[in-house]
């Protein structure tokens, strides 16, 4: 996974503009649950632990959005629950729907959340998933920067391992409660670690490039058999990014 971020003082790249998108904060349970999947429940309990829901509208009907946390989140994968401090925002379960995407709505989305937020909070956070390939050059156009990958240590705890701006790493790595590690990671939270036993050679696969290419990567590349079977897995559950 790969950990980016923005902070207030960063510039926020101009962007092509979108006559038909507009951005709204929305608190429609009912649009909530049918745009996001999610049961009347789901929604209420997002509103109720500090989660703002953001929506992109086109001609006025909803068509992507996108969550920002300002307390604590879950990283699922990784059984990592997050508490925010003071300043500090988690953006996540963002999703275009499949009509509306190819036309710049996620890095508009990201901006003017951003826009909207910033009188509140100075840094923000944003992970990409290895099998959402799509959101990494949208995030990456918003103006993130990439500091580091989190992803999991032999005996199965995440960690993250920083890409570039080490500073930037260490506070994301305190931000996620998560230890700063030069090495020792697996790839990804797909091959291995205790909770996904890999495959022999695994964690000598490649599964994120490098930087400047980490934010743009297209897939996941890990070679091994099981995870390219869970990748395939998940792909098929989750929503691409737009």
């Amino acid at each position: 996974m790969a950990l980016a971020t923005w902070w207030r003082d960063d510039v926020l790249p101009a962007l092509p503009p979108l006559r038909n998108f507009q951005v709204g904060r929305v608190q429609d349970e009912d649009l909530l649950s049918q745009l996001c999947g999610l049961n009347g429940r789901e929604v209420q309990q997002r509103l109720d632990t500090g989660h703002r829901p953001y929506v992109g509208f086109w001609d006025g009907r909803p068509v992507a959005y996108g969550w920002m946390a300002s307390r604590k989140a879950e990283i699922g994968e990784l059984g990592l629950t997050i508490r925010l401090p003071q300043m500090h925002r988690y953006l996540w379960d963002f999703a275009t729907l499949p009509a509306y995407r190819g036309r710049g709505i996620y890095p508009h989305l990201l901006q003017e959340i951003l826009i909207r937020e910033v009188g509140h909070a100075y840094y923000f956070w944003i992970i990409r998933a290895p099998e959402n390939g799509a959101s990494g050059s949208g995030i990456r156009k918003a103006g993130f920067t990439a500091v580091g990958q989190l992803s999991l240590l032999e005996n199965g705890r995440p960690a993250l391992a920083a890409v570039d701006n080490s500073e930037r790493a260490e506070i994301g790595a305190d931000v996620l409660g998560v230890p700063l590690v030069a090495a020792g990671l697996f790839p990804c939270w797909h091959c291995g670690g205790a909770a996904y036993p890999a495959a022999p050679g695994a964690s000598l696969c490649t599964c994120e490039p490098s930087e400047p290419e980490l934010m743009a990567a297209d897939d996941c590349a890990c070679a091994a058999p099981s995870g390219a079977q869970r990748r395939e897995s998940l792909a098929a559950s989750q929503p691409v990014w737009g």
